[in-house]
C-alpha cells in the first residue's frame, strides 16, 4: 500500500482581491508540510473560473513550484456564487478517473454527482473517491440537505474521503465549543440554534444537524455516535485512538464569535476507515497575526 497526504484547507477568497490573484499566503502555508499532499479539498476558489481558469491556473502554479510536484486542479460548481471548492491532485501519487466539470447549469449532472470525484493510486492500483463541500455559512436546515446530498457515498463498497468548510460542527463536548454567551447575533442565528429551556431568553448551543447526519450524533452515556450516515470525522478517529489528543478549531478567533471553531473536517466512509492513520491527523497553526487565511491547513495520512 502507498501512504497518500490528504489535506483541506479554506483559501480566503482564493487569494482574490481587487481584480488580482495572491498566491504567495497559498504557498506560505502549504510550505509547512514536509510531504507534499496527494489531493487537496480546496476551498472559496473565488473567481477560478474567469478569463481562462486564470485563477486555478495560478493556484497549480503555486502548489506545483512550493512542492516540486505536479498539480493539478478540478473546479467545481456551488450554489452560493462565483466562489466554489475545488479539489488538487498530485499526478506524481494519483490518477484522476472521473470529475463532473465547473459548470453549474449541466443539465447532465445531478446534484449528488457534483464535485465527487474518483481517483486511482498510481503504485497500487487502488481506486478511491473524494468529495469536497462548501456548506451554506448561513442555515443550519440548508446546511443539513447538502449532506442529504452526500450521505449516500457514507456506505458505498468504494473507499471515500471528503471534506471541506462544512460551517458547522458535530455534537461532543471533546471538540471546541464556543462560548454562546459570547457569540453575537449573526454567530448565534449562522451556526447555532436557539433552545427552549422555559425561560423567556431561552439558550443557545451550536446546530450540529447537519455533521451528525453524516457521522452520528454523540451519545455521552456510551462514548460514541449513533446512527449517521457511514462516515467518520478523522479528528475524532484520532482522539478515540489517543484520549489525550486535543481536537484544535480550525478557524481564527474573531471578535464576537465566541471563540474559534471546528468547522473543517476530513470525513472517511465506513470502507476508508480501515485506511486512516488517525495518529497523522493535524491542524496546522501558523504564527500571526496575520494569518495566510481565516481557515487552517487540516491534513490527514490514509494508506492505500
Amino acid at each position: 500500500m502507498t501512504r497518500l497526504l490528504i489535506a483541506t484547507y479554506n483559501y480566503e477568497a482564493g487569494g482574490y482581491r481587487d481584480g488580482t490573484f495572491n498566491m504567495r499566503p497559498l504557498q506560505q502555508t502549504f510550505a509547512a508540510l514536509d510531504v507534499p499532499p496527494a489531493i487537496i479539498l480546496f476551498c472559496e476558489a473565488k473567481h477560478y473560473r474567469r478569463n481562462q481558469h486564470e485563477g486555478l491556473r495560478l493556484a497549480e502554479k503555486a502548489l506545483t513550484e512550493v512542492h516540486h510536484a505536479p498539480y493539478t486542479g478540478l473546479l467545481g460548481t456551488s450554489q452560493h456564487g462565483p466562489i466554489p471548492p475545488a479539489i488538487f491532485y498530485n499526478a506524481n501519487l494519483v490518477t484522476h478517473l472521473a470529475w463532473p466539470g465547473d459548470d453549474p447549469h449541466d443539465p447532465d449532472v445531478f446534484p449528488d454527482k457534483r464535485n465527487v470525484g474518483r481517483f486511482r493510486v498510481n503504485t497500487t492500483g487502488a481506486e478511491f473517491g473524494a468529495w469536497v463541500a462548501h456548506f451554506n455559512s448561513r442555515s443550519g436546515s440548508a446546511r443539513l440537505e447538502e449532506t442529504k446530498l452526500l450521505d449516500r457515498y457514507g456506505n458505498d463498497p468504494l473507499p471515500f474521503i471528503g471534506g471541506g468548510d462544512l460551517n458547522s460542527t458535530a455534537s461532543g463536548g471533546h471538540l471546541p465549543q464556543r462560548d454562546w454567551h459570547a457569540a453575537n447575533h449573526h454567530i448565534r442565528t449562522h451556526k447555532g440554534k436557539r433552545i427552549d429551556d422555559g425561560t423567556p431568553e431561552g439558550h443557545w448551543e451550536a446546530d450540529t444537524d447537519a455533521l451528525d447526519h453524516l457521522i452520528g450524533r454523540w451519545d455521552p452515556i456510551s462514548n460514541r455516535r449513533l446512527d449517521g450516515a457511514g462516515y467518520h470525522a478523522i479528528a475524532e478517529l484520532a482522539w478515540l485512538a489517543n484520549p489525550d489528543f486535543v481536537i484544535a478549531p480550525t478557524i481564527i478567533d474573531k471578535p464576537g464569535e465566541g471563540g474559534p471553531d471546528l468547522i473543517d473536517y476530513l470525513l472517511v466512509n465506513n470502507a476508508m476507515r480501515p485506511h486512516v492513520i488517525p495518529s497523522s491527523y493535524q491542524v496546522h497553526i501558523p504564527d500571526g497575526p496575520p494569518y495566510p487565511s481565516d481557515h487552517h491547513l487540516v491534513t490527514a495520512t490514509i494508506d492505500l
